[in-house]
């Protein structure tokens, strides 16, 4: 497990970014339905745009992102690395 936690941290953070920029448009979404709502119980309408989150809007969202990212990479890169220098210092015979 030691070889793959930068992995799985990575592709968590990512997961977990992705669960919080989803999250943000479904209450974005619930509240202006209840907005939306209130107005229509008057006899009311609403112009009925919404205006939804963007990918940098919220911190977490894109710092998360950036962190698994990073994480993802180097998981990657270190067993690439290892491999590469491993096979480099057997050939060298």
């Amino acid at each position: 497990m030691k070889k793959n936690l930068n992995k799985v941290l990575g592709a968590t953070f990512m997961i977990l970014s992705g669960f919080f920029y989803t999250a943000e448009r479904i209450a974005k979404r619930v509240a202006d339905s209840i907005v939306e709502s209130g107005y229509a119980s008057q006899g009311m309408s609403t112009s009925g745009l919404v205006y939804f989150p963007g990918f940098f809007d919220n911190f977490f969202v894109w710092l998360f992102f950036f962190i698994g990212f990073l994480l993802f990479i180097y998981g990657f890169s270190k067993r690439f690395v290892d491999i590469f220098i491993k096979n480099l210092l057997h050939n060298d015979k």
